[in-house]
């Protein structure tokens, strides 16, 4: 059950057996079924989260203007990904995002206490830390770069070659969300594909 979490751990950093066993003894596992919520606004996301299997995203909810809310979704998580609300995360303050699973998933978590505990006492877990927070930055500052520069057509395809995967598993409406164009343009450039 843990062997996957592990094994994306090693192909980051190795760690030897003994930091393997105690971050073992950390760990907790859940299912959930689709459409959980895993974290609701003014939570405070106090887990890090690891997706065995299954799919998760990241929203947010905004007022449109004319007094409805419309969700925009800020990202993915899929097998093998972390993930985590992470300004709540680290500042531990009450967010206002949303977690969702938006397929049967099956989940590995840490406490964010039991995590910074690990901290403290095996540097090398720190280190992990610092390489999985620096990857997930350098994502972020591609993603912002796209956003900002390219047409939504642009969009469409550069997320189509990034993410082939959650292209066909991401119902369309939260991909329009996710790259700020509509449903039905979506609806017709993944028709072409």
């Amino acid at each position: 059950m843990y062997s996957d979490f592990i094994t994306s751990l090693s192909g980051i950093l190795p760690i030897n057996k003994q930091v393997q066993a105690r971050f073992l003894q950390k760990l907790k596992f859940v299912k959930a079924q689709k459409g959980k919520l895993l974290l609701s606004e003014g939570d405070i996301c106090d887990k890090l989260w690891f997706v065995c299997s299954g799919l998760v995203r990241g929203y947010h909810l905004a007022d449109d203007g004319t007094g409805k809310f419309c969700d925009t979704t800020e990202w993915f998580a899929k097998e093998n990904d972390f993930f985590h609300a992470a300004e709540s995360f680290v500042e531990q303050v009450p967010t206002c995002e949303y977690i969702e699973t938006l397929e049967p998933t099956s989940l590995i978590y840490i406490a964010r206490s039991d995590l910074y505990q690990l901290y403290s006492d095996h540097p090398e877990i720190c280190c992990l830390g610092r390489i999985i927070a620096e990857k997930s930055w350098l994502k972020h500052i591609a993603l912002l770069r796209e956003m900002r520069a390219l047409s939504a057509t642009q969009k469409l395809e550069a997320f189509r070659v990034r993410s082939k995967e959650l292209f066909n598993r991401v119902p369309q409406k939260h991909i329009a969300s996710y790259l700020g164009i509509s449903e039905n343009y979506v609806s017709k450039l993944r028709a072409k594909h």
